[in-house]
Formats: structure tokens, C-alpha cells, sequence
């Protein structure tokens, strides 16, 4: 990792204060509806697999990938099977009344159970004065398998079912690799203070630079909040703090590290190693230059599986998603639209909620020398640029509070 230096963890902005009660903040997403519908659902948690069934594949990051060109497959609630996309009823009484099917030569296509452990759906119509006939797709996970089974009803000649075995793709054997036990990170930008006791007021005996390892020996029972103060903390020329600051709490953290050991604030730390922006976005450039050599790549981290999306033949070219899955469950996408832009996605996976906002307030950190021009700061999603033409940058976090996602924006009209 590479190296800060820093005035220590007064360098945060940060406000230290005793607390017995814990703040929760309210997550209110902007686009409310859209993302709270996909919380926890069956193709969220299976985005990333992919599976076979005799000469047969079924990616589940294909199938939701496909349906738009511009948004990503962060939070999937369309589902595209044998060449037909599915999508969530939006009007109850409408789709009522379309599954009755009183017309001539009609019919319909619907996601119609998108739960934790089931993803249903349904296609039905009617023939030219024919009978109805209604087919269903419901998928499970049995005992390391995805379970298909296909029902198809026709009018006046009854049911029939089917069941279908898709075993895990070997594409996908590898295994994300778990954090070493009692092994946690410095999660702060700048140098973080590791004190003789586990008090704020105690002696520093040592720091940590961003990324540097620790095994941690105790964990305190007397929590602290320390306030990280966004408000304060950064400046740009149109600022918008709808979210001023943010309180973490934890205790002290009896550690081992490279100069002995101490006392370190958990909230700071983390069980991974953190994303290092440094090595992946370089240096922003400015949208005239050519992109730095070796931009949004990760070269310290072993490759799990890569998997290419051609989403649309355009007269420029082709537009394409790019996902990579990596060792330690960081999953990048690419997407160009197959003229000019283009953007990256980065998906991290979090011990808790709370890292979210540290990670973002790292993200400022650096990339503050730039100088902001727009910066907005809400309780779900953070968002920076340097003048109305440059690249962006937003954070956000996903509904369920287990990952967050950089999306960067590369500049343009």
C-alpha cells in the first residue's frame, strides 16, 4: 500500500464524543421505490453466477445486463430468458386484468416473484380464438444446484411440469478468499494514532498508514462516536451537504502491529484490506489528455473470472459491459456505449454499514487536491467533480448495507 502522511487522526475533522446510544441513520435513496424493490431478491444475491445444464449456460449477470445500455446490473429487477425479458408488474389492476386474457391474439410477460430464495415467471396468451396457455419458470437453489421447474397450463387440457438440474458453471469455481482471522486494516487516509491506552487522551505510541495490517489482541467494551465531518472537511465551488457529517461508533481496539503494541478507534479499521484508489484510478486527466497507463486496472489481485457483455451494435461501434470478479470480492464493470463514453463501476463488499462513509470520506481525501467544483453529499450516495466536463465520481450504498459502489463518469457531452 502505498504510503500517507498526515496529521493523524485529528487530520479527519473528526469530533470525539462518549456515547451509550447508537445513531442510525435512515437510508432514504433517491430513487426509492426502484432499489428498495430489489433489496435481498433472488437475482441480486445470484447476479455474479452462472450455470449448465448439458450444452446449455444460464448467466444470471447476462440476463440482467442486457436490458439497458447505459444503467449496470448493480440492482437487477428485469430478467431476460430464452430470448424474452421479463419485467415487475408496475399497476396491480392492470396486470389483473392482462393475465385474464379476454381478447383476441394478446398476451404477456412477467417477473412475477423475485424473493430471496425465488425467482418466478410467467408468460401467458391466447391464440387466434384458441385456448389460453400459461407457462411458469420458477428457480431455486437445492443443494448446490439451481432447480428450474417450468409448468405449462393450456385451457381444456390441463397441466404439465417439468424439472430441470443447472449445476455451478466451473467458470466460476474459484472462491472469493476470506480475510485472515484477526487480521484487520487501517481504513483511514491519513495516519491513524495507535495509543498506549485505549482512551482518546492517551499517549501515541505509534501510527498507521492507510492499508497497514494489524492483529488485533481485545476489543474494548466502552464505545466512542467519532463524528466524521464532511462539512467542514472539504470545500468546492457549488457544495451541497444534504448529510453534514456522520457519527461512527466503536471502541478501542488492543492491537499488534509493526511498532509494538497498542490501542487503535474500530472505527477505523477494517476487516479487508481496503480498495486502493491510488493504483486503480491513478490520476484523474483531464478529458483532452489520454488516460494514464495502467487506469483502472488491479494488478495486486488475482483474478477470479471475466465475463463480456455486447449489449447493442452501433454505427461507431459496439457497446459492451466488462465485469471482472477478484479475489477478495471486489467486482468491476466497464461500460462503454460504443462512441465516447464510458465509465467504471467498482462493487465492494463491507463488514458493516459504517464503512461506507469511511470509504467515501477517503475517496475525498483524495481526490480533494483536484479541487471540487460540484460536491453533494447525501445519506445514501455521495457525489464529486471537478468542473461541469470532467470526470465524476458517486458513491453509493447498496440497500442492504453489505456493499457500496464508485461509479466514475468519464467526462464529456
Amino acid at each position: 500500500m502505498p504510503r500517507r502522511k498526515g496529521p493523524g487522526m485529528g487530520g479527519l475533522g473528526l469530533n470525539v464524543m462518549k456515547s451509550g446510544t447508537i445513531r442510525f441513520w435512515m437510508l432514504t435513496l433517491l430513487c426509492g421505490p426502484f432499489w428498495v424493490s430489489a433489496q435481498g431478491t433472488f437475482l441480486e444475491k445470484h447476479l455474479y453466477s452462472e450455470w449448465v445444464s448439458g450444452e446449455e449456460e444460464l448467466s444470471f449477470l447476462r440476463a440482467s445486463a442486457d436490458n439497458n445500455i447505459y444503467g449496470g446490473a448493480e440492482h437487477p429487477t428485469d430478467f431476460q430468458f430464452q430470448g424474452i425479458t421479463y419485467t415487475p408488474p408496475v399497476d396491480v389492476a392492470q396486470w389483473a386484468a392482462m393475465r385474464q386474457l379476454e381478447c383476441c391474439m394478446c398476451s404477456y410477460t412477467a417477473l412475477v416473484q423475485n424473493t430471496p430464495d425465488t425467482l418466478r415467471l410467467e408468460r401467458g396468451g391466447r391464440g387466434d380464438f384458441g385456448p389460453i396457455s400459461v407457462t411458469t419458470h420458477t428457480f431455486f437453489v437445492e443443494g448446490g444446484d439451481l432447480v428450474q421447474v417450468t409448468s405449462k397450463h393450456v385451457e381444456d387440457e390441463g397441466t404439465t411440469e417439468t424439472r430441470r438440474l443447472w449445476q455451478p458453471s466451473p467458470s466460476r469455481a474459484s472462491a472469493v478468499q476470506p480475510a485472515p482471522e484477526g487480521q484487520w486494516h487501517s481504513n483511514c487516509w491519513v495516519p491513524l494514532n495507535v495509543r498506549a491506552a485505549p482512551r482518546m487522551d492517551s499517549e501515541v505510541v505509534g501510527q498507521l498508514e492507510w492499508g497497514d495490517a494489524v492483529t488485533v489482541l481485545d476489543q474494548g467494551s466502552e464505545a466512542l462516536e467519532v463524528d466524521l465531518d464532511f462539512a467542514s472537511g472539504f470545500g468546492a465551488k457549488s457544495p451541497q451537504f444534504d448529510m453534514r457529517s456522520y457519527a461512527l461508533r466503536g471502541p478501542f481496539m488492543k492491537v499488534a502491529f509493526e511498532g509494538g503494541e497498542g490501542h487503535v478507534f474500530a472505527g477505523l479499521l477494517s476487516e479487508r484490506a481496503p480498495f486502493d484508489f491510488a493504483s486503480f484510478y491513478v490520476a484523474p486527466a483531464a478529458p483532452t489528455e489520454p488516460q494514464p497507463e495502467g487506469r483502472f486496472e488491479r494488478s495486486d489481485v488475482a483474478l477470479l473470472w471475466e465475463e463480456v457483455i455486447e449489449v447493442e451494435e452501433r454505427e461507431e461501434g459496439m457497446a459492451t459491459k466488462t465485469f471482472r470478479g477478484y479475489a477478495d470480492g471486489v467486482v468491476v464493470k466497464h461500460w462503454y456505449d460504443g462512441k465516447y463514453q464510458f465509465g467504471v463501476t467498482v462493487e465492494i463488499p463491507l463488514g458493516r454499514p459504517d464503512e461506507f462513509y469511511v470509504v467515501s470520506n477517503n475517496l475525498l481525501r483524495f481526490l480533494s487536491p483536484l479541487g471540487f467544483d460540484s460536491l453533494a453529499i447525501f445519506p445514501d450516495r455521495f457525489y464529486a467533480d471537478f468542473s461541469p466536463m470532467s470526470e465524476s465520481f458517486i458513491t453509493e450504498l447498496s440497500p442492504d448495507g453489505t456493499k457500496m459502489y464508485i461509479h466514475y463518469g468519464g467526462g464529456g457531452c
